[in-house]
């Protein structure tokens, strides 16, 4: 075996990283009193000294610190040091991760770009490339709106401050049981993940104030932008969260108007169906993935993992496929394997699935029954048209019925209801 395989090398791992301080070409070790803060690409720079963090890559998670140059603004000075390095073979055989960072700013349209170059290796000699470019706002005083912005930021602290007051106080009045509400866990946790984006928001504000108060003070050295970014991207998570749970609550408000409520409860008549389906489509996902995943993992970074190719199945689905990157490694296997996931997920299932929900609702437009809520919007929507004299036509009659020949215990029911009860509305 050492014939064929002379040496080998140990692949990247926080224990065996080389932290040491060296002169140019990696020949001497420096001396123990030499300075370590000294910044050279010889010499190892801590995390804190980068001011960077640790790095998911591919394969493994990198330490914040290493061997870093900086190659400077201009073109000149880059040659001049890439030429340096090349010639002292800074990197060589024991190099396992090479990070290339800049920042760049687009000032037409106000953006940051957070750029992160990564090629890693698992020892073997071939190096896989990453990319990684996070967009980011940090001057947010600019153009005509800013006014605006902060009008509804501040409009929305305090709704998040009134309702938080409304919640406390039915909290109180419920005790236990108001846990016991799926709407009432909703408000809570909309009031909750707003203060948590409130915060990461002025987190991530200070955090860009900082780095662009460093910037400005080193313009001469590279300033890493790349917590911002983190926080930044976090909080981007958090408001689509919250604009996720919004919708939900929008989704239950809306079960007042009749169209709106029709389509929930063809929904919940199609579900026993509908969830069967979807068993059916996540099943026949994983198995598509596995499957392409055995057969190209190897050679088509498209697959290289089980979630790339559950990503790459997903983007077939809406038409974002490269065929020819299959077809060019094996073309039958693959041209049976993808035609038949098409035939099968898109033409078969997807539209069993459209099919049953089409069933459910053309049987919930037959047999729709008009729920209480309905009712009394339509005696208030009745009440307000005659006392300005128009006239008024009733959405949830159906062919043969006549409102004025309900059950009188319907009527006085909805009377009841409308007079006793106060409906609760609450917008985010």
């Amino acid at each position: 075996m050492q014939q064929f395989v002379p040496d080998c090398h140990a692949p990247y791992s926080w224990d065996l990283e080389d932290m040491g301080s060296y002169d140019p070409g990696w020949n001497h070790l420096v001396k123990e009193n030499v300075s370590r803060s000294t910044f050279s690409p010889w010499t190892y720079q801590t995390q804190t000294q980068l001011r960077a963090h640790p790095f998911w890559g591919k394969m493994v998670l990198y330490r914040g610190g290493g061997f870093a140059a900086e190659i400077g603004p201009d073109s000149q000075n880059a040659s001049r040091t890439l030429e340096y390095l090349f010639r002292n073979t800074w990197l060589d055989a024991n190099t396992r991760a090479i990070f290339v960072e800049f920042t760049v700013y687009n000032a037409n349209v106000n953006l940051f770009c957070i750029v992160t170059l990564l090629l890693e290796t698992t020892a073997v000699g071939a190096f896989q490339f990453y990319s990684e470019l996070q967009s980011v706002r940090l001057y947010q005083s600019t153009g005509g709106l800013h006014i605006f912005v902060l009008a509804a930021e501040i409009i929305y602290l305090l709704f998040i401050l009134y309702y938080m007051f409304l919640q406390a106080k039915l909290m109180k009045q419920q005790r236990c049981a108001y846990f016991r509400s799926t709407w009432n866990l909703l408000e809570l946790s909309i009031i909750l993940l707003s203060w948590s984006t409130l915060a990461i928001y002025i987190n991530r504000t200070l955090l860009g104030n900082r780095d662009i108060t460093y910037y400005q003070n080193h313009k001469d050295q590279f300033a890493n932008f790349y917590e911002t970014a983190s926080a930044d991207s976090l909080l981007q998570y958090m408001i689509a969260f919250l604009v996720l749970l919004s919708t939900f609550k929008l989704w239950h408000l809306l079960r007042l108007n009749a169209k709106m409520n029709m389509l929930t409860a063809a929904l919940q008549r199609a579900w026993s169906d509908v969830s069967g389906l979807l068993l059916v489509i996540v099943v026949m996902f994983v198995a598509y993935s596995i499957s392409s995943n055995v057969i190209y993992g190897w050679k088509v970074s498209s697959y290289k993992t089980l979630t790339d190719a559950l990503l790459t199945l997903i983007s077939l689905q809406i038409g974002i496929f490269n065929y020819n990157e299959v077809l060019d490694n094996s073309p039958v296997l693959g041209g049976l394997l993808f035609g038949s996931c098409i035939v099968f997920m898109t033409f078969v299932v997807l539209n069993l699935l459209l099919s049953v929900i089409l069933v459910a609702f053309h049987q919930e437009q037959i047999y729709h029954k008009p729920s209480d809520e309905e009712e009394i919007v339509d005696l208030m929507l009745k009440k307000i048209c005659s006392l300005f004299g128009i006239p008024y036509e009733n959405t949830n009659e159906t062919p043969g019925h006549d409102l004025n020949k309900a059950d009188e215990s319907t009527i006085n029911n909805s009377k009841n209801i409308l007079n006793n009860s106060s409906i609760d509305v609450n917008v985010f």
